[in-house]
């Protein structure tokens, strides 16, 4: 298994990481670690989120990021899409008249027909990100030199993955051709874009992302750039420790240690599940596995985050 630093080194060098997992498993935490761990070395980054609700905004204490790419902290800059916001920014760059982009895009019907379309969230957004970084990325005028998407759950980025070859097989020639040529020789270099699996250590989430793996192994050749297994209890006592509060507790303390002992195995026993995973998780990876800490807290603040950042570059915090 390759060293964190070396996988966190890697993944940071690229344009585009796409960050995703089943819901619920701590991508968005994740996504937000990148891009902390990246600012931190000195990189200008981009965090793109796609859900309805933003997570990265409260974080950084933001009401309500939006389409335009707004700064959230010392070299991170945020925004939020929806389908509509990407239509029209699609739609600007072709037909060149906000105005008119505008006027027909207030039209309900219109918004209605386009949210109901099969697969055009990932169309539109992928279009979006791709043009952003011709224009302003690493090949680009460097506003940014790193984008990172918090992206929905496992069947959007199936999607993402397999619209490029579908747009150019639909059109053999023109504009769209060309976007999706370059779409997808963006998507497919493992030089510039790395896709980030986050998963808990359950047996769900798990085999969602094996299966998510396989699936984009097969159709497209894409291994995962990394694979963050999320919300690993860390090392609890050791059994001298349990078999000292087991000796307490037969001699009829008057300290509760038979919670204390029975929390400790628990721990112990959701500890070695999880360790039990990682060598299937890493062989699906080449090697490329993160183990992330559970941090015992529901809500993250942002100081939170960026300890988990320092894991994700293989560090930890100094004792106080």
């Amino acid at each position: 298994m390759q060293p964190a630093k070396q996988i966190c080194s890697e993944l940071l060098r690229r344009e585009l990481l796409l960050v995703t997992g089943k819901g619920g498993v701590g991508k968005s935490t994740v996504a937000q670690a990148l891009a902390r761990q990246a600012a931190a070395q000195g990189k200008r980054v981009l965090l793109v989120e796609l859900e309805s609700v933003s997570r990265a905004g409260p974080l950084f204490g933001m009401a309500h990021p939006g389409p335009i790419p707004a700064r959230a902290a010392p070299n991170i800059d945020v925004m939020a899409l929806d389908v509509m916001d990407s239509l029209r920014f699609f739609a600007i760059q072709q037909l060149k008249v906000e105005t008119l982009v505008n006027l027909a895009l207030r039209n309900r019907a219109v918004e209605s027909f386009f949210a109901a379309v099969p697969a055009i969230k990932p169309i539109l957004t992928l279009y979006q990100v791709w043009h952003m970084l011709q224009l302003h990325g690493p090949k680009g005028d460097r506003t940014w030199d790193l984008a990172i998407c918090d992206l929905p759950t496992s069947g959007f980025v199936q999607g993402m993955y397999q619209i490029p070859r579908t747009l150019q097989q639909a059109f053999r020639s023109g504009p769209v051709h060309n976007y999706a040529a370059g779409m997808r020789e963006m998507l497919l270099d493992p030089q510039r874009t790395g896709l980030v699996l986050v998963t808990l250590p359950e047996d769900m989430p798990v085999v969602e992302t094996l299966e998510l793996q396989e699936i984009l192994r097969k159709a497209h050749g894409v291994t995962a750039a990394a694979l963050v297994l999320n919300g690993v209890v860390p090392q609890g006592l050791e059994l001298d420790q349990l078999a000292a509060l087991q000796a307490l507790g037969e001699q009829g303390s008057d300290v509760p240690v038979q919670n204390w002992l029975w929390a400790a195995r628990v721990l112990a026993s959701r500890r070695a599940r999880a360790l039990a995973l990682v060598p299937k998780l890493a062989a699906a990876v080449q090697g490329k596995l993160v183990q992330l800490p559970f941090l015992f807290r529901r809500d993250l603040p942002l100081a939170a985050v960026d300890e988990l950042a320092l894991h994700l570059n293989g560090q930890t915090l100094e004792p106080a």
